[in-house]
């Protein structure tokens, strides 16, 4: 679709004016003075194009009144030719027409005609905003897609400064047109759609989760109020049924009772008449036998006061007897003890008094000799006490020192001495260090082929440099592969022809541009290389793009496959016999000899690697159990080497040790001497202590003997008393026999009245209980008639409770009852009690079933409802888990599918942005970002870095500028301009459709001549499409011969009118 007129009326200023754009390869001009109106045709042509960033009120003149109507007609005439030519006739026209009644709003219609000749058209089609099928939808559609014209969705006119809005817009913004441009818009929104989705449906899923246990907690309380009302309703017929079963068989004990009762009761009347007749014969037999008795009775106690009175007599004839032979007694002792101790006396009352007199003056020198000598066994005791103590002490002293000789000599035996100690020590440390080193070494080495392991498992093989630039590049978040991970060998090929690669098969490849590389291996920039054709294999080479990679990295292994084939192709570089040669020398392997490209050398390596590993797990075991052992034996010496140091001190001090056993013996010789001279003075003390019991047993002698002699003159008297005393003895003695004769046929007398009167006194006895058994018997008969009526009467009361209670039972819960019965529980066997129990128990656990509280007679019910919905909602829960399962699977495979699309699109603009600045000796890059806000929303970034070839630092995004309203920073207008039209050309370039013309509205307004005419070029070149330029400037001839045709506006401010003047190019002028 080629422009080949446009004409309009009614538009601002513009008389009806008609432009004529024909011309396959013609390129327009329209140019004129800043505010004439240029950029009003641009307009014109998006407005007939419905391009929704035109206004079409803003084409009213401003000529015409408010009360005047607006009329405007706006023409585009298209020729169906060039590389988008559709099922269409040669020409296709486009008109707008537009009428404002005053006060009114404007209305529009649109019409395509299409004819084979120009205004012969063989069809119309009118479109309005009130038809159901040609509506302004309608007509935006077909132009969309029937006719492939939309300026908006192709990027057909870029409007004043629109060209140059890439460099100054948001990168968020820039990144939105990027992606409307090449669709990812729409994967972008499937994303976010799916995101948002996937929000839903965790929010649905945490709500099913919430519901799910409130339900499966109601459920929990459903299941309880049930077990309640089940047990409550188990207990009910329980404890009725054993109530009832209990009262029953009481109805019919009680019924028995009552029987049983009644005979007793007339059987005890028979017997207690036959107790009444008994019971008066006895009374009156007793009442004669008790007369008898008072007469006996009264005997006995005349012949007691008689019996009494001599006893009375015979006491004191005793007492008096008694006295006399106790004097008699004392006056026979006395007389008796002198007589005896006159026999035993020897010396003369002269010989005793003499002798005392001696005893005395003895007495007195031996007490003084005995203190003497005493004094001084208490002097020898004190010193022996300290002698034994300081022997003891130096007892102590010595066998101490010896044990420590012993010890010492025992340890200098085993030690030899600490200058040995030391010297072992010295070589256990040495040896230690050395294991640590070489332990150290080896965990290093294993550490390293452990990481490797990891990484052949994970099938990657990478040297000690290869795997310290991964990780230097990963710290600055830059991608980067090793060759391995990008192509592999053929499954043709050998172990040996891996060789070939030596040079280069360590190789980092980066997705970047320029670099400070970590070591000496080959580091390439994946950037700076655009491959001259698509190549998956090398068959001469037998190597291949591996296979399993991602979208995004297949094209990174499609150019190093092409790299590696440029080393073989002997250009610059060339690969010979595995050595690398280029114009400055040469150079070997990268790295020891190693197959690293095929699957059997990886296969090989994982097993070499784990052989090393366990052998360097089993020496790093030995060896730390052998720095153990000699840690400790080290620590052991340190700690011995001190008191091998202590024992040499010690055997240095043996004269010390000499003099102090000589001391010893020296106080044990001071002690046998002192312990002799003590056993002297105790004997001496022995002889006085025997002297002295001598004297005091003698003066006791002569004391007795003194004392005989004043007590022998009172004799004479006591001899005539005693003879006195004999006769009245006698006397009292006859008088005591009669008396007690006297009493002994008295108390005769009273033994046969006695006899009597116990006789009496049994028979009597007899009576009284022959009595009182017929009264207790009586008083039982009756007691047993009144508990009989007694009980008969609580049987009766208690049969009418029971029949009561029956009946209360039967009509309220009858169908129990009809159980109980059918039972026959009255044919069971058991006792009152049990039934008793039975009844009070059934009764208990009826009750309090019947009055428990908090039953609900609807648990059945409202458990099995509250069932159906905790199943209903668990499996709304367990559907929603699965449906989040899948809508998270589908959210990261969209992502994963739009950040494949980015950045394929990002890396294909990027090379031609970078070619496209490499014409005007610039670099730059571009790259996108994405991340969230704090409202969890994910915004998209795309960045457009630009500076001059030669430069240093960091390039930084063309759309930042100095804060504040200041300047000096970012870059300047032409930079900015030139990088917003070179990527905007890297945009079209990427863009599917190819249309056959575009409208660039003041693109060259901050180019310099010389860069006006590359842009131009490179547009025409790339895009190859026609070009309708609008620009204010004046231009040199050379820039203007690149046009075939221009147009020329005007406008004259005195009759506020505008004009446009064609000037025609002509050949060879």
């Amino acid at each position: 679709m080629i422009p080949w007129r446009l004409t309009f009326s009614g538009v601002r200023d513009y008389p009806p004016t008609l432009l004529d754009l024909s011309g396959f390869d013609s390129h327009i001009l329209i140019t004129g003075p800043n505010g004439a109106g240029k950029s009003t045709i641009s307009f014109c042509m998006g407005a007939v194009l419905y391009s929704s960033k035109v206004d079409a009120e803003g084409l009213r003149s401003r000529n015409l009144q408010a009360n005047e109507t607006w009329r405007a007609k706006i023409s585009f005439l298209l020729k169906n030719d060039g590389l988008m030519k559709i099922d269409a006739p040669a020409f296709i026209e486009f008109t707008l027409y537009m009428v404002q009644e005053p006060g009114q709003p404007v209305k529009k219609e649109f019409s395509i005609s299409k004819g084979d000749h120009i205004d012969q058209w063989e069809e119309t089609v009118s479109y309005t905003s009130g038809d159901r099928y040609y509506n302004f939808t309608a007509y935006k559609k077909d132009l969309q897609q029937k006719y492939k014209i939309d300026p908006d969705l192709f990027y057909l006119i870029w409007y004043q400064q629109e060209v140059n809005q890439f460099a100054v817009m948001h990168p968020e913004e820039r990144f939105r047109i990027f992606s409307e441009m090449h669709g990812i818009d729409k994967v972008q929104r499937d994303w976010e759609e799916s995101m948002e989705k996937l929000k839903e449906t965790e929010e649905t899923l945490r709500s099913s989760e919430m519901n799910v246990k409130r339900m499966k907690q109601e459920l929990s309380m459903k299941r309880v109020a049930l077990d309640r009302y089940v047990d409550n309703q188990k207990r009910l017929r329980e404890g009725g049924g054993l109530y009832l079963g209990s009262l029953l068989r009481l109805e019919r004990h009680f019924y028995r009772e009552k029987d049983r009762l009644l005979d007793i009761m007339q059987q005890l009347e028979v017997e207690m008449e036959e107790m009444r007749e008994e019971q008066a014969l006895k009374l009156s037999q007793k009442e004669s036998t008790a007369e008898s008795m008072e007469a006996i009775n009264e005997e006995i106690k005349s012949r007691e006061e008689w019996m009494e009175e001599t006893r009375k007599n015979i006491d004191h004839v005793e007492t008096e007897l008694r006295t006399i032979l106790e004097r008699m007694a004392e006056l026979d002792k006395e007389l008796r003890d002198i007589t005896e101790r006159k026999s035993k006396i020897t010396r003369s009352e002269e010989e005793v008094k003499a002798a005392l007199q001696k005893l005395w003056i003895e007495k007195e020198e031996t007490n003084k000799a005995y203190v003497h000598v005493k004094t001084a066994l208490e002097e020898k005791k004190q010193d022996w006490r300290r002698t034994v103590e300081q022997i003891a002490e130096l007892k102590e002293k010595v066998m101490s020192a010896e044990r420590q000789e012993a010890m010492h000599q025992e340890r200098l035996r085993e030690y030899k001495s600490s200058h040995m100690v030391q010297a072992r020590m010295d070589a256990l440390d040495k040896t230690i260090d050395e294991n640590k080193e070489i332990k150290r070494s080896m965990s290093l080495e294993l550490r390293q082929l452990k990481d490797e392991q990891v990484l052949l498992e994970e099938g990657r093989d990478l040297s000690t440099r290869q795997a310290e630039s991964m990780k230097w590049f990963r710290s600055r978040q830059v991608k980067a592969y090793p060759l391995r991970e990008l192509i592999e060998m053929t499954e043709t090929a050998k172990l040996q022809d891996e060789q070939l690669f030596q040079a280069i098969k360590y190789t980092v490849f980066f997705n970047g541009v320029d670099v400070n590389p970590p070591n000496d291996l080959y580091h390439v920039p994946l950037m700076k290389l655009v491959p001259d054709r698509s190549v998956t294999e090398l068959p001469d080479l037998h190597i291949r793009v591996r296979e399993g990679l991602t979208e995004e990295e297949i094209p990174h292994a499609i150019k190093a496959l092409w790299w590696v084939e440029q080393c073989f192709k002997g250009e610059r570089i060339s690969i010979q016999n595995g050595i690398l040669i280029d114009s400055l020398g040469m150079r070997g392997p990268q790295e020891k000899e190693r197959f690293i490209l095929s699957a059997k050398a990886l296969s090989v390596r994982k097993q070499e690697v784990h052989r090393m590993i366990e052998q360097l797990s089993q020496k790093l075991s030995w060896l730390e159990e052998q720095i153990v052992a000699d840690t400790k034996t080290l620590q052991e010496l340190n700690s011995i080497v001190h008191q091998v140091r202590e024992s040499e001190a010690f055997m240095t001090k043996q004269y010390e040790r000499t003099a102090l056993r000589k001391k010893w013996k020296e106080e044990q010789n001071n002690e046998a001497t002192l312990e002799q001279e003590i056993e002297r003075l105790e004997t001496e003390i022995g002889v006085y202590t025997r002297l002295q019991y001598k004297h005091g047993v003698l003066e006791e002698q002569l004391h007795e003997e003194e004392q005989f002699y004043k007590e022998l003159g009172k004799l004479k008297d006591k001899y005539e008393e005693r003879n006195e005393l004999d006769k009245q003895a006698d006397a009292k003695r006859e008088q005591k026999k009669k008396e007690s004769d006297k009493n002994l046929m008295l108390e005769q007398e009273i033994e046969l009245l006695d006899s009597k009167l116990k006789q009496t006194e049994r028979k009597i006895r007899k009576m009284s209980d022959d009595l009182e058994s017929i009264d207790a018997s009586l008083r039982s008969r009756k007691k047993q008639k009144e508990n009989c009526e007694h009980e008969k009467e609580l049987a009766e009361g208690e049969l009418v409770q029971i029949i009561k209670e029956v009946t209360d039972m039967k009509e309220l819960m009858p169908d129990v009852y009809s159980m109980v019965l059918a039972e026959n529980p009255q044919e069971r066997k058991g006792s009152f009690q049990q039934w008793q129990n039975d009844r009070e128990r059934g009764k208990v656990i009826w009750n309090q079933a019947r009055m428990e509280d908090g039953i609900d007679p609807a648990a059945p019910a409202n458990y099995e409802t509250a069932n159906t919905e905790y199943e209903r909602l668990d499996n709304e829960f367990k559907r929603t888990s699965i449906l989040l399962e899948q809508d998270k699977e589908r959210a990261e495979q969209l992502r994963d599918k739009m950040e494949t699309m980015i950045n394929m699109r990002v890396l294909e603009i990027q090379q031609r942005f970078k070619t496209y600045l490499g014409h005007f000796q610039f670099e730059g890059d571009i790259n996108w970002e994405s991340y969230e806000d704090h409202k969890k929303r994910v915004h998209f970034k795309l960045y457009i870095k630009v500076r001059k070839e030669g430069h240093r630092g960091s390039m930084e995004d063309v759309s930042i500028k100095a804060r504040g309203g200041k300047v000096g920073k970012g870059v300047s207008g032409g930079e900015e301009s030139l990088s917003s039209l070179l990527f905007a050309l890297a945009l079209l370039q990427n863009i599917q459709t190819a249309p056959g013309f575009i409208v660039l509205d003041e693109f060259d307004s901050a180019l310099d001549e010389n860069r006006k005419s590359k842009v131009f070029d490179l547009y025409v070149h790339e895009l190859g499409r026609k070009m309708i330029v609008l620009t204010p400037k004046s231009h040199e001839q050379s820039y203007m011969n690149r046009f075939s045709k221009a147009f020329v506006v005007h406008h004259d401010p005195i009759e506020t009118r505008s004009k446009v003047i064609g000037i025609a190019k002509v050949e060879g002028v």
